[in-house]
């Protein structure tokens, strides 16, 4: 009975209050009055807009309220009392009572997400050693999608080409929800912590840091890989993310909320390289949007990405950076994860090792920061951790008793082998060797890893771990559990490794140990992954390192490990065989001529995984220069170049055009032992750039040739270059052209045409220079009789 004095009573008081709520909204935004105006059904509206006045309308609007079905009156009066501005309180009260506060069932809800994400971040955080800090979070921005060629020999880039890559700003990842951008795609390698700061961000905002939203919605990709049904808007928010704690009624609530106020929602997914399917765009709806109609979860993403489907909202998307040609159309911008300096490698480190007493901790650390290419991988978060677990085995295995040096791994794959040990001694076997002791665990374990990359997945369900497996990996460490949502809603847990890389070297070492991989499936799974992609190309997923790992455990001394994990009495041959035929798949690519840049780079990396210096000069060998373009390098890449460069022996160059670089990179350059000629070319390379540059040039003692082209250096960061130059006597070549220098940038460089006795070339056209700094330049030439051409 109480139900139906209620339902009377909305209707009664709808009916009291009609003029002065007719007086309210007619002075309320258009907008407002469109979103009431859309509550009714299409055949009232279309009876509305045939009436002459605005008043006359917006009576015919409550009209059909005051007679409309009670539920449906008092949706219609919360609605009224959100949207409505300067209501007199009393009013406000009365028609709240009657319809039920919508506030409340929003502001519940949002406590329940605050709940929720505060909850998920004390999970994630689990075992995180150094504390996440989103303004030390940098991402690389840039406003404009690049047209990427396709994946074909390399061809020089014309200036406008290079110049397209020059739109980037350095941000720090929690302005990323505080920019003008509606929809932003945030790229990241593997285990460049983009997960973790997503929770951060849905963490922060349960602390009010960002107060223009008023719900943050946070989904992963490897939970929806496991509906393969069409969900609803509603589905997908209330089984997949939070159900609402007060059922029907405010679930519909906050769904009305959510459609009519998508400017206050944001929405993360993270992960979309772990997506099963291929984002396609199409103009528009089959049908008009309802947030209760199912919909394939592809079109559901897309709808939100091109704002068909809720727009105004703010969407972040996280990927890997090969996987976004399909997503690129739809964004505002794109900002790309950098990885950690030194500073903050060295404080990962102290933090880890802090426990573990002083003398382990400043050994430790010592030998991280004096190893340059630990170092360098420690760049990327994920892997400084997994090399500090790393040192942390060795050194506590006896190493740290010792005043000499241990053997530190020198490959990321042998890094993983020790990982892999550090894992297997939590669970001592019978037998001395670890990995022979624990032969058929880590043999299932590898198969398993690879049955997972080659079906796209990271997650396991937990009757895909038989009981035996599962009591092993619980002790070692080798799985963690994860709470999932099954399509029906259900709940369950499932399975997956440490990390994503720790997949794929377990897949690794099921292709080199297993007797089921033949040579010819080995054949078909070695590839170079390439960096440049079309929208025609196949999603790729999971094989970012795979090839990496396998070059590795080519090498000789990953012959032991693997022999502990092959049977028989020809295992030794077996071994011996399988680790030739990768050499020889890489030798056919270290001649080849035909790779794009991104490939020879990859390349380097697996020829470093084999520290074969045989194949590296195979690989300078058969070009005469590194040419690169158009792709982000960070430090780890230099370092793999330095090493190809270094083991070959003779004088190679060096071609950037348009890469993005953090200035760490170039403090690896000096490592590249015989760098004849050095080229940066883009309007990304500034005078900043210069500055650092100018430290490295005097160290690179086999410069011969060196060109700064196209890009935005001015007088100040030609002075600081000129400088750097004067300690690179055997230099022939300069070439400034196509930058902004004026006179003074010129006579700087003419300045040093006599302190260089080699010097046979200078170019400094497409500058703003006066036939005043020309003459200066001829001057200066006539003290310095190896000039033989200077463009100007």
């Amino acid at each position: 009975m109480e139900d139906v004095q209620t339902e009377e009573d909305v209707q009664t008081v709808l009916t009291q209050e009609t003029h002065e709520l007719a007086d309210i909204l007619s002075y309320q935004d258009d907008g407002h009055l469109t979103m009431l105006y859309e509550m009714m059904d299409i055949s009232a509206r279309e009876r509305l807009v045939q009436l002459a006045s605005h008043r006359e309308r917006i009576l015919g609007l409550l009209n059909y309220f005051r007679t409309a079905d009670p539920a449906i009156c008092r949706q219609f009066l919360q609605m009224v009392c959100m949207l409505c501005e300067n209501m007199p309180m009393l009013l406000e009260s009365r028609l709240m009572s009657v319809a039920g506060s919508v506030t409340n069932h929003i502001e519940s809800y949002k406590a329940a997400v605050r709940r929720c994400l505060l909850q998920r971040w004390k999970r994630v955080m689990q075992g995180v050693v150094k504390e996440v800090c989103l303004e030390e979070a940098w991402v690389s921005l840039r406003h404009k999608t690049l047209v990427r060629p396709r994946d074909r020999a390399d061809r020089g880039l014309s200036p406008p080409e290079l110049q397209e890559g020059a739109v980037e700003d350095r941000v720090t990842v929690d302005s990323l929800l505080g920019s003008e951008a509606r929809v932003t795609l945030l790229l990241g390698q593997a285990g460049s912590g983009k997960t973790l700061l997503m929770h951060c961000l849905g963490q922060r905002w349960a602390q009010d840091a960002f107060p223009s939203f008023h719900l943050l919605v946070l989904l992963e990709f490897r939970q929806l890989n496991l509906v393969a049904r069409p969900l609803s808007l509603k589905e997908l928010l209330f089984l997949f993310f939070l159900p609402p704690e007060g059922g029907e009624e405010e679930g519909a609530a906050v769904l009305d909320f959510i459609l009519h106020n998508p400017e206050k929602i944001c929405w993360i997914f993270d992960g979309y390289d772990e997506f099963h399917t291929k984002i396609t765009h199409s103009g528009s709806l089959s049908s008009p949007f309802d947030p209760r109609c199912p919909l394939p979860m592809s079109e559901l993403i897309s709808g939100l990405c091109s704002r068909r489907i809720l727009p105004g909202c703010t969407l972040l998307i996280t990927c890997r950076p090969r996987d976004v040609t399909d997503l690129e159309s739809s964004v505002d911008c794109i900002g790309e994860l950098l990885g950690f300096n030194r500073r903050i490698v060295k404080e990962y480190a102290e933090q880890y090792f802090q426990d573990k007493g002083l003398d382990l901790k400043e050994k430790a650390v010592s030998h991280l920061l004096a190893n340059h290419h630990l170092l360098t991988m420690c760049y990327l978060p994920a892997l400084c951790h997994i090399c500090c677990v790393c040192l942390d085995h060795i050194f506590s295995s006896g190493g740290s008793q010792s005043q000499a040096l241990p053997q530190l791994p020198t490959t990321l794959t042998q890094v993983y082998l020790q990982i892999l040990c550090a894992f297997l001694s939590r669970c001592p076997g019978t037998v001395t060797p670890l990995m022979q002791s624990h032969r058929a665990e880590v043999t299932q374990l590898s198969c398993m890893a690879m049955r997972g990359l080659e079906d796209s997945r990271i997650v396991f369900l937990s009757e895909e771990v038989p009981p035996d497996l599962l009591d092993f990996v619980t002790k070692t460490g080798l799985l963690s559990q994860v709470d999932l949502t099954h399509e029906d809603g259900s709940k369950g847990q499932g399975y997956t490794f440490m990390h994503l890389t720790m997949q794929e070297f377990m897949g690794a070492l099921h292709i080199m140990t297993s007797e089921d991989i033949t040579e010819a499936q080995l054949r078909k799974k070695f590839n170079l992954k390439t960096r440049w992609t079309t929208k025609s190309d196949p999603k790729t997923v999971f094989t970012d390192s795979l090839h990496l790992y396998v070059c590795g455990l080519a090498a000789p001394a990953c012959f032991p490990y693997l022999l502990q994990l092959v049977e028989g009495a020809g295992a030794v041959g077996w071994v011996k065989k399988r680790q030739a035929l990768v050499l020889k798949l890489l030798r056919s690519l270290a001649v080849s001529t035909n790779l794009t840049g991104p490939k020879v780079v990859e390349l380097c990396h697996c020829i470093q995984e084999t520290q074969d210096a045989h194949l590296a000069r195979e690989v300078v060998g058969s070009r005469p220069c590194f040419e690169l373009r158009n792709i982000t390098l960070n430090p780890v890449d230099l370092d793999s170049l330095a090493f190809v460069v270094s083991s070959a022996g003779v004088g190679m160059g060096l071609d950037f055009g348009a890469c993005s670089m953090e200035l760490e990179c170039l403090d690896i350059l000096p490592r590249c032992q015989h760098i004849d000629y050095l080229i940066f070319r883009s309007r990304k390379y500034d005078d900043r750039f210069a500055d650092k540059l100018s430290c490295i040039l005097p160290r690179l003692p086999t410069l011969k040739r060196f060109e700064f082209i196209c890009g935005n250096l001015t007088d100040v960061g030609a002075a600081k270059l000129a400088r750097a130059l004067e300690s690179c006597p055997q230099i022939t070549e300069l070439n400034f052209s196509d930058n902004s220098l004026t006179d003074r940038g010129v006579r700087e460089i003419a300045d040093i045409i006599p302190k260089l006795p080699s010097l046979a070339s200078v170019s400094l056209g497409k500058n703003g220079c006066s036939l005043e700094s020309i003459y200066t330049l001829l001057e200066k030439m006539t003290s310095c009789p190896s000039i033989q051409e200077v463009y100007a």
